[in-house]
């Protein structure tokens, strides 16, 4: 997650190593941030996991068993969890995305409910599962991956595009510190959406033509972001995350820069 990016981001010392560290869980396990605890930390194990403070933690990854981007499987003593299709609630094909939802085997193990609010309670609990709101899937073994929260998917030319999957791979955009991707409508009929960046460069006044360039030779054309907004920081809540909210409702604005061009 944040702390492991930030570690990571840190200058390489002669003391990366020095340390009794040997087990470590990252959520989201992001595939190149396992790879480099291995490699320059020399961190045996980096598991992934899953929770919400109103489901505890329902998916743990396992020692011994490498699985980069994956979340876990569920700890089924405790836990029951499936993938639904978040509109209808009936399972998805495997490896098809939809809504992870969870319910416990034991006493306790979750929330009783949002205090003073009956009505969000049940739209969370539906079915006898809670509806944790974000996307995933689930493979033969079990393991689920986190796509992204629900809201925060992008739809575009046909595909269900993960913010985050997005957002993590602009951050390797050179002079991209921080990058944070969403929806804004498009012009089109249709009801789909164009993609947007809000970031922060070291280098603002390249940083299109970087994002764009790097979009045309690492990324299917349908995640090419339409739109950037280069900012001096990004605002976020009491809990680290960006405001994403805010962001979409401001939309396209006289500042932003159309990628368009760069694409021809």
């Amino acid at each position: 997650g944040a702390v492991s990016a930030f570690v990571l981001s840190q200058p390489s010392t002669a003391a990366d190593r020095d340390h009794r560290l040997r087990v470590m869980l990252a959520a989201p396990n992001v595939p190149d941030h396992e790879r480099q605890w291995h490699e320059r930390f020399g961190v045996a194990d980096v598991l992934g996991g899953y929770g919400m403070t109103e489901v505890n933690i329902p998916l743990y990854g396992e020692r011994g068993k490498s699985k980069p981007g994956a979340c876990g499987r569920a700890y089924a003593d405790h836990f029951e969890v499936e993938i639904r299709d978040p509109e209808t609630d009936e399972p998805v094909a495997q490896g098809e995305v939809g809504e992870i939802i969870v319910r416990p085997k034991t006493a306790n193990a979750f929330m009783a409910g949002y205090y003073n609010l009956p009505d969000k309670t049940a739209e969370a609990w539906r079915n006898l599962w809670f509806h944790t709101g974000d996307a995933g899937r689930m493979d033969e073994e079990g393991y689920v991956t986190f796509i992204d929260r629900i809201k925060d998917c992008i739809r575009r030319r046909g595909e269900n595009i993960s913010a985050l999957q997005l957002e993590t791979e602009i951050a390797r955009c050179p002079s991209i510190r921080e990058v944070a991707a969403y929806a804004v409508p498009s012009e089109l009929a249709g009801g789909e959406d164009e993609i947007m960046l809000a970031v922060v460069s070291e280098l603002p006044e390249a940083a299109a033509a970087s994002i764009a360039n790097y979009a045309i030779a690492h990324l299917p054309r349908f995640m090419w972001p339409r739109f950037v907004v280069v900012r001096d920081a990004l605002e976020k809540t009491g809990t680290g995350k960006v405001k994403k909210a805010d962001l979409r409702a401001r939309g396209v604005t006289p500042d932003t820069i159309d990628l368009s061009g760069h694409y021809r």
